[in-house]
């Protein structure tokens, strides 16, 4: 399945945060206190973090990255 660009962003970041611990649940919280109005350090360190924020506020959904980071996650042909 192609990605567009923003798509490939969210895609990047599930799957590098979700594949060491075998769950999209991992990504999809840090998502959410990075979208959180919390202005306190999360302690996070991301390299594209600005770029993640970025597309999943402009996207309509984030079904087809999640899903197919998912997909990599399990190990889903």
């Amino acid at each position: 399945m192609k990605l567009n660009a923003k798509e490939q962003v969210l895609y990047d970041f599930f799957v590098t945060f979700g594949k060491g611990v075998g769950s999209i649940g991992y990504p999809i919280a840090i998502l959410a206190v990075w979208t959180s109005n919390d202005t306190e350090d999360d302690g996070i360190v991301y390299p594209n973090k600005e770029k993640v924020i970025n597309a999943y506020c402009s996207l309509d959904g984030v079904d087809k990255p999640l899903y197919e980071a998912i997909k990599e996650i399990k190990g889903w042909k």
